[in-house]
């Protein structure tokens, strides 16, 4: 039990956590040690998911190991004579719970999980998924096979929950979570919502007033960034791009009058297409294509879209791809000549008035798409020049 410092009343706590994850709402907590006992009441947090110790808190719930709050005792309030007792090496501590009110709030986990490799579900997702009353699944054969190879023991009900039926499953979801229950989505691979279905059950449950909270691992999209090899301190998340060449060119001719990395998803029967145009729109731009990432055939390919639009175009793409396109390395970073001198006569006017190159540096870095070594570069180079 806990107040700000943490205070311990025994050590090693043998309790059965199937137990526990089954109580919801408040509970009456009664403590004995031989003909000594006390009793205070709690609420169980829903984001109690299992561990070896048994945490109460006076204060609020939180999202780390702690199994119930709002405690009307800490161990500062425990009777005396009980706790003295407990300085006995060899006392034994019982802690007995019964259910008073059923009426808890459930929360909902957003669990990422593994992309290709399995060895990547974390630690911290398992115990969530084990513990989960309802788990909702893109595709719950999917699922329950990564359950299967991974040794998850998933005591809840599975769900399916994809774009068709998002509407009605996030109701019941409400529902559930009303009821005290723990509710978990996970994809098909990698991070929900990140082009995959999530977002309605999402933001129904904070409208709700539910705890939403992220259970991070494996992604796509962060993982080709940071083997891309490409500035991605600035980038734009696309997902998928129209299916029809027209659209995809004019979304992608949108994309690169901004001048910054960007990151998009393409299926392997289409990614021949997309580096086609790719390569009309944006030839000499930088693109890293990555693909069956985590997994035994994993391959990246990296050049400029030109250069990767007649690599593939023979050849046979497998796996869900992934890519990474940047600017050129010499690029100029803005739109047009006309903007380009208008902006050196602006930096030329602030350094005759006092304004450092510094400081017009660091403001220049913070426009999209320029990194600070280019903005040093720009401000010196009109500087020299006057």
């Amino acid at each position: 039990m806990t107040r700000r410092a943490t205070c311990v009343l025994g050590v090693d706590s043998n309790h059965d956590d199937g137990a526990l994850l089954a109580l919801r709402g408040v509970v009456e907590v009664t403590l004995e040690c031989g003909r000594l006992s006390d009793t205070f009441t709690a609420t169980v947090t829903p984001f109690f998911v299992g561990d070896d110790s048994l945490v109460f808190r006076r204060g609020p719930a939180l999202r780390g190991r702690t199994f119930a709050f709002d405690s009307t005792k800490t161990a500062a309030d425990i009777d005396r004579e009980l706790v003295g007792a407990l300085a006995d090496p060899n006392a034994v501590l019982d802690v007995t719970m019964r259910q008073l009110d059923r009426e808890g709030r459930g929360a909902l986990f957003v669990v990422a999980v593994p992309i290709g490799n399995d060895d990547d579900l974390s630690p911290r997702a398992r115990r969530v998924l084990e513990a989960a009353d309802v788990v909702l699944a893109e595709d719950t054969r999917l699922f329950r096979d990564l359950a299967q190879r991974s040794g998850l023991h998933v005591r809840g009900s599975v769900a399916s929950y994809h774009d068709a039926n998002e509407a009605a499953r996030s109701d019941e979801a409400m529902a559930r979570m009303a009821e005290g229950a723990r509710v978990a989505l996970v994809s098909d691979a990698g991070t929900p919502l990140f082009s995959d279905p999530g977002y309605v059950v999402v933001s129904k449950a904070l409208d709700a007033g539910f705890e939403v909270t992220p259970v991070p691992g494996p992604s796509s999209l962060l993982a080709v960034l940071s083997a891309s090899g490409l500035e991605i301190d600035r980038f734009t998340y696309v997902g998928f791009l129209p299916r029809r060449s027209a659209a995809r060119q004019a979304e992608l001719r949108r994309l690169t009058d901004r001048r910054e990395t960007f990151v998009l998803h393409e299926a392997p029967h289409r990614v021949g297409a997309l580096l086609a145009d790719l390569a009309a729109v944006c030839p000499d731009w930088r693109v890293c294509a990555g693909r069956e990432v985590t997994k035994v055939f994993e391959e990246f390919r990296r050049g400029t879209a030109r250069e990767l639009a007649e690599r593939l175009a023979t050849e046979d793409a497998r796996g869900e791809f992934t890519l990474v396109v940047a600017p050129p390395a010499n690029a100029v970073r803005v739109a047009d000549a006309d903007t380009d001198a208008q902006l050196d006569r602006l930096l030329r006017a602030l350094l005759e008035q006092g304004v450092t190159s510094r400081t017009l540096a660091l403001a220049l870095a913070d426009l999209p798409g320029v990194s600070r070594k280019e903005a040093y570069a720009r401000v010196l180079a009109v500087a020299d020049a006057q």
